[in-house]
């Protein structure tokens, strides 16, 4: 992969890392890969083109997702977390599970119906053979410019509300709540760590503490890292360096990674990996694949999930997990 990239130099270049291929550059185990779509995947163009926002389709003929695993067994897994963290193995971490539904949409076409449900900053639409990745992710998670390393990692989540009261309410709820205020600043202590291994010493800092982000249906609190990278460290080698991502594995990470294999038995595959792309000018930026729909033929798997911590209520981080897919349903 940095061989293609370096060969590609000067290229549009676009793709996505798994979060498998991530986690195995920490060393922990991971699940085998199923279906067509690779662990990573690159592509280099001679052009591209910058084109402004179209009129999109909001008609659907895709069915609800719903969960594959029942409540049950996300209350066990969650148990067992809390016993992890009572333990010491870790202070926090990202446990996920897929939801599944169909669609008789074309790949492009279940695309824009998606587009026209999340307006977010990191979109992304990959399609190859028999296979199409839709992202939608509100995260950043590296963006390499003029030397300039900078990451956006997104902890604490709120529902929106149906009434302007309510929705003051649960944005003033998720502002006061330390544990989600505690989840926030552990991800960013581990991102500050990950970030000085890549950049110049004492260049690292936290431009932004906490900042919220409005969405359709969820507000999010999230804070901004940056740093200078390292003259002898390729960009693609920083991203790689930093995957898996602090926000979507947990704290410390090796152990976070373990725990998920453990608990996630099955594999996780683009969601949660990162999806992006560098420009001519060597600009690199790409996301955290949250919010990612996975088509395979008529097949479509939304991953969902949410940090957890030592003051985590498991009904709480499984409606929480839920929320996050209200802008994917029919």
């Amino acid at each position: 992969m940095i061989e293609f990239i370096k060969k590609y130099h000067g290229k549009f270049i676009a793709g996505f890392i798994s979060y498998e291929f991530g986690a195995r550059q920490i060393g922990v185990p991971v699940h085998r890969l199923t279906g067509a779509i690779p662990a990573v995947h690159f592509r280099a163009y001679n052009h591209f083109e910058l084109l402004a926002n179209s009129q999109l389709s909001n008609s659907s003929r895709s069915e609800p997702f719903n969960p594959i695993i029942q409540k049950e067994e996300y209350d066990k897994n969650f148990n067992k977390i809390q016993s992890y963290i009572k333990a010491g193995d870790f202070y926090q971490i990202n446990y996920t599970h897929p939801l599944k539904s169909k669609t008789n949409l074309s790949a492009r076409d279940i695309f824009h119906y998606f587009r026209s449900k999340n307006k977010v900053g990191y979109t992304a639409f990959i399609e190859g053979d028999g296979w199409a990745i839709h992202s939608f992710s509100p995260e950043q998670f590296i963006k390499i410019k003029n030397g300039v390393v900078s990451t956006l990692p997104i902890k604490g989540t709120a529902p929106r509300g149906v009434t302007p009261d309510s929705d003051e309410k649960n944005l003033r709820e998720l502002l006061h709540s330390e544990k989600e205020q505690a989840e926030l600043y552990m991800i960013v202590d581990l991102l500050r760590n990950d970030l000085g291994k890549i950049c110049t010493a004492g260049s690292v800092q936290v431009v932004k503490s906490k900042s919220i982000q409005k969405l359709e249906k969820v507000y999010h609190t999230y804070s901004v890292v940056q740093g200078h990278i390292k003259q002898d460290i390729h960009p693609i080698e920083a991203l790689l360096s930093m995957s898996p991502g602090g926000s979507i594995s947990g704290c410390p990470k090796k152990r976070a990674c373990e725990i998920i294999h453990e608990l996630e038995d099955y594999s996780r595959g683009v969601y949660t990996g990162t999806i992006g792309c560098i420009l001519p000018d060597g600009t690199l930026q790409f996301n955290i694949a949250i919010r990612t729909v996975v088509q395979e033929g008529n097949e479509l798997t939304l991953g969902v999930g949410g940090g957890i911590t030592i003051d985590s209520n498991n009904n709480d981080e499984y409606n929480e997990s839920l929320a996050k897919s209200a802008s994917f349903q029919p």
